[in-house]
């Protein structure tokens, strides 16, 4: 069912107005007819989004694959080529928001309705909120993509992590004093110059660091992030929930300003304070998982360069003590 042009119901807003309606038709017909343009625009624009949602999907299941194909195999220093897939890719997904946030405007926004009663207000608030909440959805998927799709460019730490690994394991028993000859094992991952002492001779040697190595020190914390990441997650759609839980007892709030029932009246006050207890809930999850996630990270980043653990907890008490204020 496609939605009318917005020039013909302007003007039939408009006659409506002007003429007082007709004498044929009662104002409460009126107010029916268009309570049902509004359950029809809803409806039609459910199903609007609904299949913006669906290219959305599609879009990005195709896409996203392709964008970290072509960062790994990119071989221009800037990246050119992964940076304009990735622009036009970003596009597209705009367009599709963009396309949303014009129709939820023209049809729901400005939804035109002559009947200047108490009810159709009521009605007109809840129609717009119902509408709202369905765009945000697929707002809320936009970003969603968007996050995956800005996270093709970001480095494979775990990648450059292996490779030093691997190399420390192939050189770790090669190395011999250059005093008496004598093998003498790297027991870690050295990424700076070291001083190591012969057990033989007790001669000092200098073992220089490969280049891959000496990254370890500037890589740690990326890799520990990369491997927590999912803890942030769970902090920030906490923190996400007390926002939307919010937002939803907003809306209920504006709908109680011309609702006469007191029975719909006594409902929604209790799915509000329903509501606030679920916020302060979740406001109260937010920060506890924020500290669970810096723990998490930094006993990581402790793994990786285990020589700085000691500079790690000062700066994490810093951290942990901010944040928990």
């Amino acid at each position: 069912m496609a939605f009318t042009s917005k020039k013909a119901t302007i003007h039939k807003t408009y006659k409506h107005k002007m003429s007082g309606f007709s004498k044929n038709k009662p104002i409460n017909t009126q107010a029916e007819n268009e309570q049902k343009e509004m359950q029809e625009t809803k409806e039609r624009f459910f199903v609007f989004i609904g299949k913006l949602e669906e290219k959305l999907k599609e879009f990005a299941a195709a896409s996203i694959p392709e964008l970290i194909e072509m960062n790994h195999t990119d071989t221009d220093e800037f990246k050119r080529g992964y940076l304009r897939l990735k622009s036009a890719v970003l596009g597209q997904l705009d367009s599709i928001r963009e396309k949303a946030s014009a129709v939820k405007e023209e049809k729901i926004t400005y939804f035109p309705y002559a009947s200047d009663t108490l009810e159709m207000s009521s009605a007109y608030i809840q129609f717009r909120n119902e509408c709202y909440d369905r765009y945000s959805l697929l707002e809320d998927m936009c970003q969603e993509y968007r996050q995956r799709i800005e996270d093709t460019q970001v480095e494979d730490y775990e990648l450059k992590y292996r490779k030093i690994v691997d190399e420390y394991e192939a050189i770790k028993d090669k190395f011999r004093c250059v005093q008496c000859g004598s093998p003498i094992t790297i027991d870690k991952i050295y990424f700076t110059t070291t001083y190591i002492t012969c057990p033989s001779c007790q001669t000092k040697n200098t073992f220089e660091p490969s280049s891959q190595a000496k990254l370890l020190e500037h890589i740690g914390r990326s890799l520990a992030e990369q491997r927590t990441k999912h803890i942030l997650q769970q902090s920030d759609a906490a923190g996400k929930e007390e926002r939307d839980l919010y937002h939803k007892a907003h809306q209920l709030r504006l709908s109680l300003i011309h609702e006469k029932n007191k029975e719909i009246l006594h409902q929604k006050e209790k799915e509000m304070e329903e509501l606030e207890q679920q916020r302060q809930e979740a406001a109260s999850r937010q920060p506890i998982l924020y500290q669970k996630y810096l723990r998490a990270m930094f006993d990581e980043w402790n793994k990786i360069n285990p020589d700085l653990t000691n500079e790690h907890e000062r700066f994490f008490t810093t951290l942990a003590t901010h944040n928990n204020r």
